[in-house]
């Protein structure tokens, strides 16, 4: 295992897999997630001809457990860390739920130019709704913050059956999640609105949808499309999927990433 400390001295696991001289791409999981999560990719992604960097937030996985910092931003300055410290200075991100808010937030504090390209996966840019988007949680708006919190840790987050073998191996070393002591991470990304960030960005972006999601319309991946200007972005929807495309549908999931990342080197 390889750790790294970040400026505010907390402890967190990464892996970094591939040869040194491959071009990045950064796979930024979800809330509660692990690095095993993105089991499905690894391989696909190395024989691609990419070098794949992942790592565990701050009390997930196998990270250090803290009461600091639970907050988007505090993430984006820890993958920022993370980065220099691995001296990578051009990368892509694909960012799944609330790992696309991390890369948003990145890009937010840090800018693009070193950014060759952006996945997002099933990762509406505003969760609550309001007069002139309806792209959030069904139903949201700062009056529920409370209730979606709350819902999240009961929510079947796929509509597909995972193969046995790679459920084995996501959960693989599991380390239990402690939602009441992150739920201030939870409130805070519910909170976020990262229309302007997309607005303003300046490489492609891939928006990537579950038509089943449990959370957001499946509109929500044009809708973020529509704030964009730059050519080349674009949005596929996974049919039949939910929450979590990379898991349920990884094989077309890794042929769509891999080749749009692989144009926009």
């Amino acid at each position: 295992m390889s750790f790294f400390k970040t400026n505010d001295g907390v402890r967190l696991h990464y892996q970094f897999d591939g040869n040194y001289d491959q071009p990045v791409v950064v796979l930024l999981g979800g809330y509660t997630s692990m690095i095993t999560t993105w089991t499905a990719q690894v391989d696909d992604f190395k024989q691609a001809g990419f070098r794949i960097l992942r790592f565990e937030y701050r009390n997930h996985g196998q990270s250090e457990q803290t009461d600091k910092g639970l907050r988007i931003s505090r993430l984006a300055m820890d993958l920022h860390n993370l980065l220099v410290y691995l001296h990578v200075e051009d990368f892509s991100l694909v960012g799944h739920s609330m790992g696309a808010m991390v890369a948003s937030q990145y890009i937010s504090l840090f800018g693009d130019q070193h950014v060759k390209a952006l996945v997002t996966e099933d990762q509406t840019p505003k969760m609550l709704n309001e007069d002139g988007w309806q792209y959030g949680v069904a139903d949201s708006s700062f009056k529920e913050i409370s209730q979606i919190a709350d819902d999240f840790p009961k929510t079947k987050l796929v509509r597909q059956t995972i193969d046995k073998e790679l459920k084995q191996q996501v959960s693989a070393g599991y380390v239990p999640f402690n939602f009441k002591k992150n739920r201030p991470l939870m409130v805070d990304g519910i909170v976020q609105d990262w229309r302007d960030v997309v607005a303003n960005e300046r490489i492609p972006h891939l928006f990537l949808a579950g038509s089943e999601s449990p959370l957001y319309p499946v509109g929500h991946a044009q809708a973020g499309r529509d704030l964009q200007q730059v050519k080349n972005s674009a949005v596929h929807i996974f049919e039949g999927s939910g929450h979590i495309p990379h898991l349920e549908f990884y094989n077309e999931f890794n042929r769509i990433v891999i080749e749009f990342i692989a144009k926009n080197q």
